[in-house]
């Protein structure tokens, strides 16, 4: 019986022995097999970390080098307070040293507030931000006597994007931001910076690294850095910094000047489409738009040429062809059309209807096309599609094809109205009228080149079409040269070069009426005519002159295409076909630099060039110092200073 019981205790035993290694092999099983996943990611954890590298974004620089975009490297000082005991006497005598040296700003109470911080066991003190290379080396200097274990002081990098002159080139390069989609690292978010981000970035590269239980040592993996580049690549514009320089100065000063809305400046290389300079001026602080791409106008006269070249390219009329003007007024369907001058009466040849901006006259020759023609040649100059410039968000324009244009619609633009264009369109329409007749298409970026200076893309020139033939080209150059020699263009002249251009004064409307003495002032002008280098178009929007003449294309910007070419051919040593004139000059310029002698006063050198300041001085005994590149921003002794007891000039370039 006793056995009996002994026996059924014993197999129950052994049941419930059996069901309990069940249950933990399914409990192994359960581990092992189907939850493997789960406790291999948590042991992972454990041992596992991530290296990350991030590159520094590439440069934006212009033509010759000139950084417009750049970074910064800066630091954040962090120290541990945790570590730092009142008995660490050589650290806290090395920042005892740092804040005598005034290498960073700590106050009396510094100290004071890390004793407490050590008390509250704090691992972490932000105690200074955005120091430079230099100050961090002399952080550094100061504690290089610790050893390694008792540095608790330690650095955080930050790259910082700087750009050069903002106030000049903000719409143009742009800015870089975090985003949405960028939380990491800042991205473009407009201009350059956005429309080259993919080449401007720089890459990230992470990798895992595996840790020993105490995270103390880092085990060995097959998987070990290489060496990399992960910089973002530079990009070189077409803008030509000095010319840039210029070509602002003189727009700001006549925007001023005229206390204009808005005003807005371009200058482009005939020959290929590039882009050599962009001013643009806003009373609206917040419109980050740049008005050059993203705005459109009614262009006035300055449309004229590219009219008068297609009729005369179809062979709708000829040079020599006759306009009667009348009384300087035509009434084309119950709308009567007048001559901005009084004087601008009888009968006009095709180069006086240009060299006076008639009118009346484009009406006539408007008359000449049909309204397929018109939109056709309108089509052949680009001015129905985006140029194509690699600008982002470039405008397209606003048009309608022939079949809806009312009665009036071909009358007015033939003399730049009821047409919109943007100042890029305009600019690169007329630069075929003068160039031989090629439509180029305009760029901003030259090349696009890596850290090791290999060159990635390089943006060429790029014909679009022929618009017209060259020998019509030759015609309106000539026609163009006679308006600014003799016509409405005369306030471009500049002495001893041949310049071309023409002039606009575009009524402003709102509410579908003009509004009384409201204007888009304008003038496109060359040089040199006899092989044109430069087109250059200067916008003044609602300039408020004392008199209604004063707010004309002709009084407002001309005579600021006038000053710019006058610089730049200094500067760019651009020759002239009136030798005799240019020789006369400079004998000029060698005698004042004979009688510049002690005593007498320091000369203005803004804006000039260094070669120009070596020039004037070359025959005296000043010691010349010259820093920076670019043209003269400033000097000492200031202009107007007696030179009576100076042996240093310096002069600083930007």
């Amino acid at each position: 019986m006793k056995k009996n019981r002994f026996h059924s205790r014993l197999t129950g035993i052994m049941y419930f022995v059996c069901i309990l290694f069940m249950l933990i092999g399914l409990r192994l099983c359960q581990v092992q097999i189907a939850q493997k996943g789960k406790y291999s990611s948590s042991i992972l954890k454990q041992v596992q970390g991530k290296d990350e590298e991030i590159g520094e974004r590439g440069n934006i620089l212009d033509r010759n080098g000139k950084q417009l975009a750049f970074n910064k490297r800066q630091y954040t000082v962090i120290i541990d307070p945790s570590k730092i005991h009142i008995n660490e006497d050589q650290f806290l005598k090395n920042l005892q040293e740092i804040a005598d040296k005034k290498i960073l700003d700590l106050d009396a109470t510094f100290f004071e507030k890390l004793e407490k911080e050590f008390e509250a066991n704090k691992k972490y003190k932000v105690i200074a931000k955005k120091i430079d290379d230099v100050t961090r080396e002399k952080i550094k200097e100061c504690l290089s006597k610790i050893p390694e274990e008792r540095k608790y002081l330690f650095f955080k990098k930050e790259i910082e994007r700087e750009y050069y002159r903002k106030d000049i080139y903000e719409t143009l390069v742009g800015m870089v931001r975090f985003t949405k989609n960028s939380k990491e690292k800042k991205q473009g978010v407009f201009g350059l910076e956005s429309r080259y981000e993919r080449y401007l970035a720089g890459k990230t590269l992470s990798r895992d690294k595996y840790y020993s239980r105490d995270k103390k040592k880092v085990l060995p993996t097959s998987t070990e850095w290489m060496y990399t580049n992960l910089n973002g690549n530079n990009i070189y514009l077409t803008i030509d910094n000095e010319i840039n320089y210029i070509l602002n100065d003189e727009i700001k000063a006549q925007y001023d000047a005229l206390n204009a809305e808005e005003a807005y400046g371009v200058i482009m290389d005939p020959k290929n489409g590039k882009i050599l300079g962009i001013s643009t001026y806003t009373r609206n602080p917040k419109d980050l738009r740049n008005q050059v791409f993203q705005n459109q106008y009614e262009p006035g006269s300055i449309f004229k040429p590219i009219i008068v070249a297609s009729a005369l390219d179809e062979g709708l009329i000829q040079k020599n062809s006759t306009f009667n003007v009348g009384n300087g007024s035509i009434v084309k369907y119950r709308h009567t059309i007048r001559e901005s001058s009084r004087s601008t009466t009888g009968i006009l040849t095709t180069t006086e209807v240009i060299k006076k901006s008639s009118n009346v006259g484009m009406v006539l020759i408007g008359d000449h096309f049909t309204e397929e023609q018109f939109e056709k040649s309108l089509r052949k100059f680009g001015l129905y599609e985006k140029t194509g410039v690699d600008f982002p968000n470039e405008i397209k324009p606003y048009t309608t094809p022939h079949e809806k244009w009312d009665k009036l619609k071909k009358s007015n633009m033939a003399f730049g109205q009821g047409i919109t264009v943007t100042p890029i369109q305009m600019i690169t329409a007329f630069s075929a009228v003068v160039n031989g007749g090629k439509l180029f298409r305009p760029y901003l970026v030259e090349k696009v080149v890596d850290d090791d200076g290999v060159v990635l893309r390089r943006n060429v020139p790029k014909v679009v079409r022929q618009v017209i033939k060259p020998e019509v080209s030759d015609m309106l150059v000539g026609m163009l040269e006679e308006t600014v020699a003799n016509g409405t263009g005369s306030r471009a002249k500049v002495e001893g070069y041949r310049v071309g251009g023409k002039t606009g004064t575009a009524q402003l409307s709102s509410n579908g009426r003009y509004l009384a003495h409201q204007y888009l002032a304008s003038f496109v002008g060359f040089f040199p005519v006899e092989n044109p280098q430069y087109v250059i178009l200067v916008m003044i929007l609602k300039p408020q002159a004392e008199s209604v003449f004063g707010r004309y294309g002709g009084t407002a910007s001309a005579p600021v295409v006038g000053n710019i070419i006058r610089r730049i051919s200094k500067i760019k040593n651009v020759s002239s076909q009136e030798v005799s004139k240019i020789i006369s000059s400079n004998k000029e310029i060698v005698d004042e630099k004979q009688d510049l002698v002690l005593g007498e006063s320091m000369p203005d050198l803004k804006g000039l060039s260094p070669k120009e300041v070596m020039n004037l001085f070359q025959t005296t005994n000043y010691d010349i110092h010259i820093v920076g590149t670019g043209l003269v921003v400033r000097q000492e002794p200031a202009a107007g200073k007696s030179l009576e007891d100076v042996d240093k000039i310096e002069v600083i370039l930007e």
